[in-house]
C-alpha cells in the first residue's frame, strides 16, 4: 500500500475559501469520490484505490481540519459546512457528477448531499451513494467512552492534549478484529492525525455527533426519499456502526445494495482493502 508520504506527494492542494485542501486524484474511468471520516484523513482509502484505480477515476481529499489539509484552530467543523466544503472541493476539480463511497463522518456529509438534493440545492449529480461503517442512524450509534469523553467541553480539550501514539494505538485496536494492524500503518494513521497538532481539533471535530442527533429525522428521511441508488459495505463486527445499522438499512431501503464484511471492524477499507475493493467493484459495476 502507498504509504503516506508517498501519498502526499502525489497529491496537490486547492484553496478553498481560504484554506488549503490536500487533494488527490488516480486512475481512469468513470469518477468515483472517496469521503474519509473521522479521525483520520484521505489515506485511508490507499488500499482499495490501489485496486480500484484500473477501472475508475478515483478521487480523495482531506477534510478541513485533517491530514494534509490546513488545520485552523479558529475554524467551524459543522458537519452542514464540512458538506459545503466538500463540494466546493468538487466543483473546483470540475467534478459535476460521480458515484461516491463514504465512511464515517464522510457519510453523514453524504447523507446531507441526499437531504439537499431532495430540496433542489445540490449542484452534483450523485449516481450511487455508498455508505461504511457511518451511523445513519442516530439512535443506532454506538460511541466508546473516549470519544464521548472528547465531546465534552470540559473533558475534551484535556483528553486532546494527552494523546500520543501509543494512546492512539490503543484506542484503534478493538476497531480492528480480525487483525493487528502493523507498526507501519498505525504511524501513518498517527502521522496524518497529529500533523500541525490536529489531534488538538478533536473535540471540535466531534460536534457532528451532536449534529447528528438534532438533525437525525432529516438525514434518514433523505434515504427513504431519494431516487439516487444507495449501497452499505460495512465491517459487521463494528461495534460502533456495524450489523445493526446493515439490519435497519436492508429493512427500510428494499432497494438498496447491502453487503456485510464477516469480521470486520470499523475500518474494513484498512482491515481488509481486497474484501471492500471487491465488493464495491460489485456494486459500481
Amino acid at each position: 500500500m502507498t504509504r503516506l508520504l508517498q501519498w502526499w506527494e502525489s497529491g496537490s492542494s486547492l484553496d478553498i475559501d481560504g484554506q488549503r485542501i490536500f487533494t488527490r486524484i488516480e486512475g481512469t474511468g468513470p469518477t468515483v469520490v472517496f469521503l474519509h471520516g473521522f479521525p483520520t484523513s484521505s489515506h485511508d482509502w490507499a488500499g482499495v484505490i490501489a485496486r480500484l484505480r484500473g477501472r475508475y477515476r478515483c478521487v480523495t481529499f482531506d477534510h478541513l481540519g485533517y491530514g494534509a489539509s490546513a488545520k485552523p484552530r479558529d475554524a467551524d467543523y459543522s458537519a452542514l459546512l464540512q458538506t459545503s466544503r466538500a463540494l466546493a472541493v468538487l466543483e473546483a476539480l470540475g467534478i459535476t457528477a460521480a458515484d461516491i463511497v463514504a465512511h464515517d463522518l464522510g457519510g453523514i456529509l453524504l447523507q446531507d448531499m441526499l437531504h439537499r438534493k431532495l430540496d433542489g440545492r445540490l449542484g452534483l449529480a450523485v449516481g450511487q451513494a455508498i455508505f461504511m461503517n457511518s451511523s445513519v442512524y442516530a439512535e443506532l450509534y454506538r460511541p466508546g467512552p473516549a470519544q464521548l469523553a472528547l465531546a465534552d467541553p470540559v473533558q475534551g480539550p484535556v483528553l486532546a492534549r494527552s494523546l500520543s501514539r501509543e494512546t492512539f494505538a490503543a484506542a484503534v485496536a478493538p476497531l480492528f478484529p480480525s487483525r493487528q494492524l502493523a507498526a507501519s500503518e498505525l504511524d501513518d494513521m498517527w502521522d496524518a492525525v497529529r500533523r500541525e497538532d490536529g489531534q488538538l481539533l478533536w473535540p471540535q471535530h466531534l460536534i457532528y455527533m451532536a449534529e447528528r442527533s438534532k438533525l437525525s429525522r432529516q438525514w434518514e428521511a433523505a434515504l427513504t426519499q431519494t431516487r439516487t441508488r444507495l449501497g452499505f459495505v460495512y465491517g459487521a463486527a463494528d461495534a460502533i456502526s456495524g450489523a445493526a445499522i446493515l439490519e435497519r438499512a436492508a429493512a427500510q431501503l428494499p432497494n438498496a445494495a447491502v453487503v456485510g464484511l464477516a469480521g470486520l471492524g470499523h475500518y474494513p477499507q484498512l482491515e481488509r482493502p481486497d474484501e471492500v475493493a471487491d465488493a464495491l467493484a460489485r456494486l459500481l459495476g
